[in-house]
This record gives structure tokens, sequence and C-alpha cells, in this order.
């Protein structure tokens, strides 16, 4: 018996589940390099000096993904350094639901809370929601009173796209103060904004900010917290490869083994 028409199909099979476990080892190696790179261009953007943003920037201020290239005036690559000056208005915060890891030392906030979405006024120019930082649940898992800062401000901060909803996120419920997602126009309608800017800003944390709540954005804790698990993934899929190889390697053994036996055991007639 020729033993390739046992093992034919057989090692079809493997060799393209060996292929396709290959290409998804090395497509997370590439994404490795790739998230490494822009980690790069993240903590050089949030060490380098703030934008000033004016208002008549803001209508055709495109912001593009982190760490994309930032060469004309009408673009801005998401979490770079801004910095804006207006007073905040009133009334008129939006508390989003959030949850955030456990802190790492005792000047963080961590758990159950919100980040406190308040419209900042840039005079003569559009409205800018501003997330002056997180704020635990309070004792009734609700949204506790936050005093709004009063006084033309001058604001540092990571310039952030509009979040959408995702598949598992609730529906905001305005009537019962239960808010989701960052999204600024969606944000304008519950508190009856106009001209408000596509995106939003992430406030930074001064030296001057304690742990009352809020405390504004660290944004290498921030930047830190982003996943690059890339290589544990690669060697999770070079893995299975090697043991595709291995349980093939005795399969066909045991394969020709038994056909082996078959023949001696075959009477002469």
């Amino acid at each position: 018996m020729k033993y390739w028409r046992l093992l034919l199909w057989p090692t079809l099979a493997t060799i393209i589940a060996l292929g396709i476990l290959l290409s998804l080892g090395t497509w997370q190696l590439l994404r490795m390099n790739e998230k490494t790179a822009q980690l790069a261009a993240l903590n050089s953007a949030i060490t380098a000096k703030p934008r000033s943003l004016h208002s008549k920037d803001i209508a055709d201020l495109t912001v593009i993904s982190p760490g994309g290239r930032s060469d004309t005036s009408k673009v801005i690559a998401e979490l770079s350094r801004v910095e804006i000056v207006g007073q905040y208005l009133p009334g008129k915060s939006v508390p989003v639901r959030a949850t955030l890891p456990s802190p790492k030392n005792d000047q963080s906030f961590g758990g159950l809370g919100f980040f406190w979405m308040t419209p900042l006024q840039m005079e003569n120019g559009p409205i800018i929601f501003i997330n002056r930082g997180f704020v635990p649940v309070g004792k009734d898992y609700k949204a506790p009173a936050i005093e709004t800062l009063e006084g033309v401000r001058t604001i540092s901060g990571l310039i952030r796209r509009s979040e959408k909803p995702q598949t598992f996120t609730p529906a905001d419920n305005p009537a019962k103060g239960e808010y989701f997602s960052r999204d600024p126009k969606t944000m304008a309608t519950y508190v009856a904004l106009r001209d408000v800017a596509h995106f939003f800003i992430d406030a930074e944390r001064t030296a001057a900010d304690t742990l009352t709540p809020p405390i504004g954005v660290n944004a290498k804790e921030m930047i830190a917290r982003i996943p690059n698990n890339h290589l544990q993934y690669a060697v999770t899929w070079f893995g299975f490869a090697l043991t595709l190889l291995g349980v093939f390697g005795v399969f066909a053994y045991s394969r020709v083994s038994a056909a082996n036996g078959m023949k001696e055991t075959t009477p002469n007639v």
C-alpha cells in the first residue's frame, strides 16, 4: 500500500491549517510593531507643547486617529495636547458613567463613577465639552453634586474624538440622569446647547489637583493602560502551529505503523 494515499487528505488539511495559524501569528507580530510605534507617538504627543485652539480654528478642525500626522492647521491627531480659553457654563454638566481600573497609588481614583463633562464657552466662539475628570459614585450610586468653576479659565488637555455607543452600550436615559457615551452633539441636546464642537477635551491633571473630585486626567497613566498584548497572541498562534505539527506527526506515524502491521499479518495465498 502506498503511504501517500493514506496521508493525502490529512496532509492537505494540515498544510492549510498550518498556513492559517502562521498567518495569524505573523499578523500579530505586525500589529505589535504598529502598536509599539503608536504608543511611542502618543507618549511623545502628551509631553509636547500644547497647541492653542482659537474660536476661528474649531469649525474646520479635523481630529484624526491617535499618532497620526498633523501637517496642517486644520488637522490634529487625537490625544494631542491642546489649550483653550473660556468659561464653564453652570448647570449644564453631563455626568457620563465610567469604570476605571483600581488605582495604583493613593493619588488616583478607580472603580465605578462618572466622567464629569462640563461645557466651556469660548469667547466669540463655540462651546467645547471638557472632561474635568473622574468622580466616584456616591453612596446611592448616583452622581454627587460637583461645583462648576467660575471665571475665565485656561484649560490644557488631550483632544478626543466623539464616542459613539457600542453594541453593548446602554442607551442614555436623560429622565433619570443616566448617560453612557461622550458624544458632544448628543450631550448638547440633553442640556439645550447649540454650536457645540464635534470633539471634547480631557483636562490634564495639574500639580494643584488634590483628591477632591473631579481630578484631571493623568495622560501617562491613561496611555499606560492601552494594551499591547500582540506578542503573547503571536506566541499563542505559533504554539498552536507547533502543536498541530506534533499531532500530525503522531497521527502519520500511527497510520503508517498500522498499515505496516496489516501488511505483515496478511497471509500469503
